[in-house]
């Protein structure tokens, strides 16, 4: 068990990841509001982070840099599930355009899921760079400057059941092929409901798109 004191709390639940054994495991972050100086990089693949939904916030305290754009970070990692978490951006404050809510760079093999990622001045959730095979699933990214759900040159991912609003595009792929985005509620968002780009052989289906620019 590992105590966050409200200051730097990132600190105590890097603490945690680290002490995971090689193979992997599951950190759990119990209900609260836990204040984030620094991106939570998942250390190791075959990692679960999970929160309880809403009512385990992460709020952002800090502008994040190219590398670490994430508040939660996975960079070249696999198998690794990050759960139930609302990330807060704090944009109102932290006005850094890197700043994203879950950050995936040369990541492949993860899951997404039932995670609420708002008030991001960058994107909710950005698949990066062969960032491949992966899920993300019945995600909520609202009140971003960015896009709520980035693909850039990443391949293979499924996006279903996301709620994307308010945001700059709902779900914006580019340089990206082979993905199946269906079942996703894009509404709201200042530009396009699902905007695609330079992509090739996508399915999408099933999405319902509404008081979207286009």
């Amino acid at each position: 068990d590992y105590l966050c004191d409200g200051v730097d709390d990132q600190v105590e639940i890097i603490q945690a990841l680290d002490a995971l054994p090689e193979t992997g495991g599951e950190v759990v972050i119990l209900d609260g509001t836990y204040n984030i100086t620094a991106s939570i990089n998942i250390p190791k693949d075959n990692v679960s982070i999970r929160g309880n939904g809403n009512a385990t916030i992460l709020k952002r305290g800090y502008n994040s840099t190219d590398t670490d754009r994430g508040l939660i970070t996975l960079n070249g990692k696999s198998g690794c599930k990050i759960q139930d978490l609302q990330i807060d951006g704090n944009n109102a404050i932290y006005t850094a355009d890197y700043n994203c809510g879950i950050y995936l760079v040369s990541s492949s093999n993860n899951t997404i899921t039932g995670n609420t990622c708002n008030n991001n001045n960058g994107c909710g959730i950005f698949l990066y760079t062969s960032s491949n095979n992966n899920t993300v699933r019945g995600n909520t990214c609202n009140n971003n400057n960015g896009d709520g759900i980035f693909l850039v040159s990443s391949s293979n991912n499924t996006i279903t059941g996301n709620t994307c609003y308010n945001n700059s595009n709902g779900i914006y792929l580019a340089s990206s092929s082979h993905n199946t985005v269906t079942g996703n509620t894009c509404y709201n968002n200042g530009d396009d409901g699902i905007y695609l780009v330079s992509s090739s052989d996508n399915t999408v289906t099933d999405n319902t798109c509404n008081n979207n620019n286009s």
